[in-house]
């Protein structure tokens, strides 16, 4: 009995220390040592994004509204005012989200350092068995016009 109670008493000395052991790992992570993200507002911003199939110009006319007007390449023109949603997820980076009158939904990052633009659009598409709704990805160069 006193063999058990001495290995009982080992492994629970055993597994304490090791416990420590892991959170100081766990507390001691890279990302503590990253530079404080710089935070600036895009309310105000005017843009210009060159896509291959359009452009669109954008401008966030608040931190929570944004104007966008698109010109294809055959000159067909649409434009909306729209409620957005966006988060600052780096120096220059920023992840930007809206849902259009339509249903379209919209989803960008937005580098203003590299002047890029990364978008995931949603759309309606009847033929779809996922929900009935489609998507793609697509690229464009972001030019600031202030």
């Amino acid at each position: 009995m006193r063999i058990i109670n001495s290995l009982s008493v080992l492994i629970i000395v055993l597994l304490s220390i090791s416990s420590c052991t892991n959170k100081a790992d766990i507390q001691n992570t890279p990302n503590q040592d990253k530079a404080p993200i710089t935070e600036y507002s895009i309310a105000g911003k005017q843009v210009t994004v060159t896509y291959p199939e359009m452009k669109a110009e954008i401008t966030y006319k608040s931190d929570s509204t944004l104007h966008w007007k698109t010109t294809t390449l055959d000159n067909q023109i649409s434009e909306g005012d729209e409620k957005m949603n966006y988060k600052q997820i780096g120096d220059s980076l920023f992840f930007i989200n809206w849902i259009e009158k339509d249903g379209i939904t919209v989803s960008q990052v937005v580098d203003f350092k590299l002047n890029k633009v990364t978008v995931f659009l949603s759309l309606h598409d009847e033929n779809s068995d996922r929900g009935q709704r489609g998507s793609t990805f697509f690229e464009g160069k972001l030019k600031e016009n202030n």
